[in-house]
């Protein structure tokens, strides 16, 4: 039975990415987290989506390590209007049986958040042009691509469609709210972890998740989107992770081909003097500065989307949903074909 951390993006997912799951496969609660060769095969349906005989791939390695966890937030696919496309994606892939761990936080903050990632990935576009109007979307949605949020459809933003998407079709949904998943309750639905154990983990979340991919603070904002001004006005462009690497997109296709060998899927170590002049090579990244230089040394304060930008109805909705997750007893929402699709803690 696998667990699949599917998202949401901007819910400590690289803190628990990088702090907890690796925990949960050291003390033996699950058997793997996050296996190379299946993230290859991740990432490159992100972009492509897998042929038969890659599904197949994927399959195998996920047998071989019933007890797999996956996180990996593009999972759920950032735009809404593509929730139930991921959806079917995620159950081919994973099968009904798997459990989905799907972590959410207060829609304004959320949505604040995810426009602010965009612009730290280099896709620096004004808020009404990420936010588009209804009248807009028909004509921009055939211009989408697979694998990029090139614009936010707020009327899809529905936290409680996404959770009955999974809970239809999968045997168990685990909803957790941001401000809980500290208390790692949710982590004894797939494991049977001590309380010595579980207090550990909570540790080692609250002491990283403050201080791990921190959002552009509103300076930071305002110096990326100055400079932004600047390349306009000599006819340039940030490059964007939207700007598809189609060298690395390559990389990735010919490991699947060859099969996807300890050896090809490895990534090269690297080398002291790589680690030790490292850093000094991501001064001259712009998102390194604002996020490691900028936040943490300059006055942070929290950058905020103009007034109306945000639809107050779409944020009424989704605010009720996640208060009743966060005043959950249990700390989780549990749900799924198993279990019914009446929501209980």
């Amino acid at each position: 039975m696998a667990i699949v951390h599917i998202g949401l993006g901007k819910t400590a997912t690289t803190t628990l990415q990088q702090k907890v799951f690796p925990l949960l496969q050291s003390t033996g609660a699950i058997d793997a987290f996050n296996p190379r060769p299946a993230m290859l095969l991740l990432s490159l349906n992100r972009l492509l989506k897998l042929d038969n005989l890659q599904i197949k791939k994927f399959r195998d390695i996920m047998s071989e390590k019933p007890r797999t966890l996956i996180s990996f937030e593009s999972l759920v696919d950032w735009n809404p209007d593509n929730w139930e496309r991921a959806r079917d994606e995620n159950l081919t892939l994973f099968g009904s049986k798997s459990t989905i761990l799907i972590t959410i936080r207060e829609p304004r903050s959320y949505l604040t958040s995810v426009y602010q990632q965009m612009v730290a990935q280099g896709y620096v576009t004004s808020p009404n042009q990420f936010f588009l109007a209804n009248k807009y979307l028909k004509q921009f949605q055939g211009f989408t691509r697979r694998g990029h949020l090139d614009y936010f459809n707020q009327q899809s933003f529905d936290l409680s469609r996404l959770v009955d998407l999974y809970s239809e079709k999968f045997s168990l949904v685990i909803v957790v709210a941001l401000p809980r998943i500290s208390e790692m309750k949710f982590v004894n639905e797939f494991s049977n972890l001590s309380p010595n154990d579980l207090e550990n983990l909570s540790t080692e979340f609250s002491s990283a998740s403050a201080k791990m991919n921190l959002s552009y603070s509103n300076t930071a904002m305002k110096l990326t989107f100055a400079r932004e001004r600047v390349l306009a006005t000599l006819g340039l462009k940030s490059k964007s992770s939207h700007d598809v690497d189609i060298k690395a997109l390559s990389r990735l296709i010919e490991i699947n081909e060859k099969g996807l060998s300890k050896k090809d899927a490895e990534p090269p170590r690297a080398t002291r003097r790589q680690k030790k002049y490292g850093a000094l090579r991501k001064l001259r990244e712009w998102r390194y500065l604002m996020q490691v230089v900028v936040n943490r040394f300059l006055p942070y304060k929290k950058y905020e989307l103009p007034a109306g930008v945000l639809k107050e109805s779409v944020i009424a909705k989704n605010d009720e949903f996640y208060k009743s997750v966060l005043n959950a007893p249990e700390g989780y929402l549990r749900l799924g074909r198993l279990n019914g699709r009446n929501r209980k803690s």
